[in-house]
């Protein structure tokens, strides 16, 4: 065990106990700072009874005003307004929004992620290929957590709210209510 002492900004010694890498680079790498940035939306809604996998609620993905989210029949792709009017008037329920910080690399990648899907159009599966499974594989395809995998291998537009919630990336949440 080393015994090397580092003294603290107080004035207190520490013992060195170890060191810990913390980028892939060197230090003499010049490292990219990326000030591109641009963002996405994810919109969680409320659950319902009515329909099928309906009651975890909802999530879908908006990348410049066009909404891409899993249904029981295939993929819905909308624009911003008619979604929102979709789940706050015909379905009476309410939603969030988490906006996230992205790059426009990460954003082009994302949207080949969503298109890939949406060609590829699998069954659907409440528990491996629903609306909060995609759109958290989706978002892990670009490097945003957006459910704690140590849980349930079931992920829930709930399980996700938490995620985005605590994510770095949060820009902003937009709270979107129901009609009344």
């Amino acid at each position: 065990m080393s015994e090397e002492t580092i003294t603290a900004p107080n004035g207190e010694k520490l013992r060195k106990i170890s060191s810990v890498k913390t980028t892939e680079h060197t230090d003499k790498k010049v490292k990219s700072i990326y000030t591109d940035s641009t963002t996405l939306e994810v919109i969680i809604s409320d659950s319902r009874l009515i329909s099928s996998g309906s009651q975890f609620g909802h999530v879908a993905i908006i990348i410049d005003n066009v909404v891409y989210g899993r249904a029981p029949k295939g993929w819905d792709v909308d624009s911003k307004s008619n979604y929102l009017v979709r789940q706050q008037v015909k379905m009476n329920r309410d939603s969030v929004g988490f906006v996230l910080r992205i790059s426009s690399t990460e954003k082009s990648k994302l949207l080949s992620l969503i298109k890939s899907r949406i060609s590829a159009n699998t069954p659907y599966d409440l528990g491996s290929d629903s609306c909060s499974s995609n759109a958290a594989e989706l978002l892990g395809g670009i490097g945003i957590q957006a459910h704690d995998p140590r849980w349930s291998p079931l992920i829930t537009p709930t399980d996700m709210a938490i995620a985005l919630g605590r994510s770095k990336r949060l820009s902003t949440k937009i709270t979107y209510p129901k009609s009344k």
